[in-house]
């Protein structure tokens, strides 16, 4: 069926069906490239002011909710293509991850759609201005509700464009990243309601309503600039330093969990560079995720762990690694629905991906279990309510279906120069800004993140993961220690500049001290009011929306 034309009052007109298909779609492809240039590893992310700009035109030309949907899907899909067609990981070597990756790339573009036609709704009924009032709130809010639940992927947030331009997102430190996302939102509405007044003739550029709104976007783009020019040159109180090394083992993460080396092996490989840093007197030194690929601390490789925390008391130097855990449950009526079962047994369990810090002299580690788990790559999504899905993952690398964390471990860490709070981010859990935050308001005054990272070869993957740390250590004012496997290491300061950074599959390691700061941040200590303002904001604008269709029937 041919769609009707709509032609809104702009210079954007068509005059017949076939131009109207051809303006519909170069304005989808550019909105979807601008969107994909926008992120990293390109760098100043200065598409992202205009990405939404041909999306808001081709909206206005929508005849129906089908249509938003159609031609928004198509946008971001393109969008998405653009900036994780790395997932399909074609070049790896697992078919599992080849197939979710093309799987991702065609289901995730369907999530950017909701506030399209929550848009095309206010639109329909309140009006042209009102639906560009309220573009910014509903999009932020989306955004928020969206990382909220287990089938999330806050990959490509708006705020995540911004990271290489520290200028840009010093205060994020009191509104969180989805401050930064409502800013780029209303930079794009602003001026797409500024060119389409213009171009519809409404306003011209000597009327105040012009040239108002212009000085509007100018003052929203210095703005932040301006506050980090005097927030980036206050000192920080500090409580100390903390100095940590960073191994990057190299391992293959396909292969390291393949049988060959004996478990004793393994660690004497990882523990080579451990000794090497060890020498230059370090706090702690951190390992990457998994990389230790066996459960150490099971009786069956009790050999093993006592080897390490006999090395460890011999280095003097504590040290945090990734591992996996498994924790058994006795009673299986108090168990998680998820949990395993153990042939011919009642005990139930679970396997966790973790971080352990051995300390010198104690026999315990303390433990962190992790709590954000790649939805299917990791764990079932909703797999407690679902539990005949424990067996629909199986990926062949590895462990499958992770349990989920429960815990908020803030390492211990006693040294000589310094009493030290740390806690250790896990991979994906990166992606989560008052999830983080919340770790620094239990106390942690300096992060770490330990990762694999080498999954996806040299491509965007790796790089966009490590910008986006940036935002976390911004929001909290935390120094950052980031350990990755295959890469990219490296260490950032509370204002997000990054140092000492690693190269991709470079086996080495790296030493820096790193600040403790005990002072919360606005944000770490009221985490999502921004986007929870953004929420009341949006549902009050559809409240009027639904009245005015109710009026008008």
């Amino acid at each position: 069926m041919t769609e009707r034309i709509v032609r809104p009052s702009t210079l954007l007109t068509a005059d017949s069906p076939a131009r109207e298909r051809r303006l519909r779609l170069s304005l989808a492809i550019a909105s979807g490239l601008l969107f994909a240039f926008a992120f990293p590893p390109i760098p100043g992310g200065l598409t992202a002011f205009v990405a939404l700009l041909p999306l808001l035109f081709l909206m206005e030309r929508m005849p129906s909710a089908a249509a938003v949907f159609r031609w928004s899907y198509l946008t971001f899909l393109i969008g998405n293509g653009g900036t994780i067609w790395w997932i399909s990981g074609w070049w790896g070597e697992d078919p599992w991850l080849k197939a979710a990756g093309v799987a991702v790339n065609l289901v995730h573009p369907v999530f950017f759609i909701l506030p399209m036609l929550l848009h095309y709704v206010v639109r329909k009924r309140l009006g042209p201005i009102a639906a560009t009032a309220s573009f910014p709130f509903l999009w932020t809010t989306w955004e928020w509700l969206v990382q909220l639940q287990e089938l999330s992927f806050p990959w490509l947030v708006l705020a995540n464009t911004q990271t290489y331009d520290l200028e840009n997102i010093q205060f994020i430190a009191w509104t969180g990243a989805f401050g930064l996302t409502f800013w780029i939102a209303l930079i794009n509405a602003l001026l797409f309601l500024m060119t389409r007044q213009l171009l519809a003739a409404r306003w011209n550029l000597r009327m105040p309503a012009a040239w108002i709104t212009a000085a509007c976007i100018l003052a929203l783009l210095l703005l932040p600039k301006l506050h980090s020019a005097i927030v980036m040159h206050e000192e920080l109180p500090e409580n100390g330093e903390v100095r940590i090394g960073i191994i990057q083992p190299n391992v293959n993460p396909y292969q390291k969990w393949a049988e060959g080396d004996t478990p004793l092996q393994k660690l004497h490989q990882l523990i080579a560079v451990y000794d090497s840093l060890a020498v230059r007197k370090p706090d702690l030194v951190l390992l990457p995720e998994t990389a230790i690929p066996f459960r150490i601390l099971q009786h069956s490789y009790a050999d093993e762990w006592t080897w390490l925390r006999t090395h460890v008391d011999s280095v003097g130097v504590p040290l945090l690694a990734g591992f996996p855990h498994t924790v058994f449950y006795d009673d299986p009526e108090t168990a998680p629905s998820s949990a395993r079962r153990i042939r011919d047994s009642r005990l139930r369990y679970h396997d966790f991906n973790s971080a352990m810090l051995i300390l010198p002299g104690e026999r315990i580690p303390q433990i962190y279990h992790k709590s954000k788990l790649t939805p299917l790559s990791e764990r079932i999504p909703y797999l407690d309510a679902l539990p005949f899905m424990q067996d629909a993952l199986n990926w062949g690398v590895g462990i499958s279906n992770w349990g989920v964390g429960n815990d908020t471990t803030v390492f211990s860490l006693g040294s000589v120069r310094a009493s030290t709070d740390i806690w250790a981010m896990i991979c994906y859990e990166t992606l989560y800004p008052s999830f983080v935050a919340g770790f620094a308001e239990r106390g942690a005054d300096v992060f770490a993140v330990i990762t694999n990272d080498g999954w996806f070869g040299n491509s965007s993957g790796p790089y966009q993961l490590m910008q986006y740390t940036v935002l976390r250590a911004v929001e909290n004012r935390r120094a950052v220690a980031r350990c990755a496997n295959n890469g990219i290491s490296c260490f950032i300061d509370p204002y997000g500049r990054v140092s000492k950074r690693t190269d991709l599959y470079t086996r080495t390691g790296i030493i820096a001290d790193l600040p403790l700061i005990s002072e919360k941040t606005f944000y770490t200590r009221h985490g999502d009011w921004f986007p929870l303002g953004a929420g009341v904001v949006s549902g009050f604008i559809l409240l009027f929306s639904l009245i005015s269709w109710y009026y008008r029937k």
